[in-house]
């Protein structure tokens, strides 16, 4: 898919720089992967505490990690703030950092497009997966909460819950 993207970003120049971001996680047993390209994200609700497992392949964040004291409200406006520096299908090859992690049964995995996180602020996010509802519910509550807000962008939410203990 990578190839044919790229192919097609190089066909015509108004697809210049054509690409997508991608989140992925895959479970087995005990352990989990996962990996991310863009500014789409995974989360993780576990023991009671939410954390953004990938890094936004962005401008945005290629400041901040630069320049931490940097107000973060002010690049919010900034018109740079919306460049990717990483996407799917842009140029080959592809560089992805992927990561593991052991699984201890009931975490809540929440991957989303930055639709969602760019309009959900992370207690918000954190109040729904704490939530007793299905992952199926929190996942449309989650959309729902941000398309009522005239979201700007695609607005992409799943949550996969892991039962038990692995």
């Amino acid at each position: 898919m990578t190839n044919r993207m790229f192919k097609a970003g190089e066909s015509h120049d108004s697809y210049t720089g054509l690409g997508t971001t991608v989140v992925a996680v895959i479970i087995e047993e005990d352990q989990c992967a996962f990996s991310g390209v863009g500014d789409s994200r995974i989360y993780v609700w576990a023991d009671g505490r939410l954390e953004q497992l990938t890094r936004d392949d962005s401008w945005v964040a290629t400041v901040l990690a630069r320049e931490p004291s940097m107000d973060e409200a002010a690049l919010a406006s900034h018109p740079m703030r919306h460049v990717l520096t990483n996407v799917l299908g842009a140029r080959e090859p592809l560089e992805m950092d992927v990561n593991e992690r052991a699984l201890r049964g009931g975490e809540r995995f929440l991957l989303c497009s930055d639709g969602l996180h760019g309009v959900l602020d992370d207690k918000e996010l954190e109040r729904v997966l704490a939530s007793d509802l299905s992952s199926k519910d929190m996942a449309d509550d989650l959309v729902k909460r941000t398309l009522e807000r005239n979201a700007g962008d695609n607005v992409t939410a799943l949550i996969v819950t892991v039962e038990g203990r692995p």
